[in-house]
């Protein structure tokens, strides 16, 4: 006797010989395998963390350097000026406050700068001024044409010359005039990067040696 169906007759359900396998669905929510970061990621993130923090408290805690005030007493604030220079450009001496030390040179122009012992000594030793750090002014009271033909006698000078020509206005402020009626006289001046003014020789008798402004300005900052 044939137990499967007639042909022709609908199959009954569960009286096949044979089931189809159905795949058993789960219930939950897909398992997603996930791989473990690599081993040099997990110690290199916290240093790069621990890194920008320590930018973040350095920058908040920076400042820009202070300057001391000086307390020796004939040490005072350097009065700045803007003068035309030997080919009459003009130089603003504020500029260089807070940037860079530097030495102011009056120089006796009236026979010619070019005839003056402090443009020829700090023209030798110039090489030796520069790796102070420091800058050099010159200031006469010529005008800018008479500085550029002694700059020429002098075959070039590696610092300007600038042209005090307003009644030695800034020889006056700066202490380089003697006599009455006022005249000009030579001298000295170290300014540090402050601006204030730590060594000044002022008059012919005080000008000092070169050796000596070289080592007074190697030893401000």
């Amino acid at each position: 006797m044939n137990s499967g169906p007639t042909q022709g007759e609908p199959a009954v359900p569960g009286t096949t010989a044979q089931t189809t396998p159905r795949t058993e669905e789960s219930s939950g929510p897909p398992v997603v395998l996930r791989r473990g970061l690599p081993g040099w990621i997990r110690w290199f993130l916290p240093l790069v963390g621990l890194a920008l923090s320590g930018l973040v408290v350095w920058k908040q805690g920076w400042r820009y350097e202070s300057f001391p005030i000086p307390d020796k007493a004939f040490v005072r604030q350097a009065p700045v000026f803007q003068l035309h220079d030997q080919s009459m450009k003009l130089l603003r001496l504020q500029r260089y406050i807070g940037r860079h030390k530097f030495l102011v040179a009056f120089i006796d122009a009236s026979q010619g700068a070019d005839r003056s012992d402090v443009v020829r000594g700090l023209k030798e030793r110039f090489s030796e001024f520069e790796k102070t750090g420091g800058l050099i002014v010159g200031v006469t009271a010529g005008r800018p044409a008479e500085n550029r033909a002694a700059i020429e006698r002098l075959g070039g000078l590696p610092f300007v010359l600038l042209s005090d020509l307003n009644n030695l206005e800034v020889h006056r402020e700066w202490g380089a005039v003697r006599g009455s009626p006022e005249e000009a006289v030579e001298g000295i001046v170290v300014v540090d990067r402050a601006g204030w003014i730590r060594f000044q020789h002022i008059g012919p008798d005080k000008l000092g040696t070169v050796e000596q402004w070289l080592a007074e300005l190697r030893a401000v900052r």
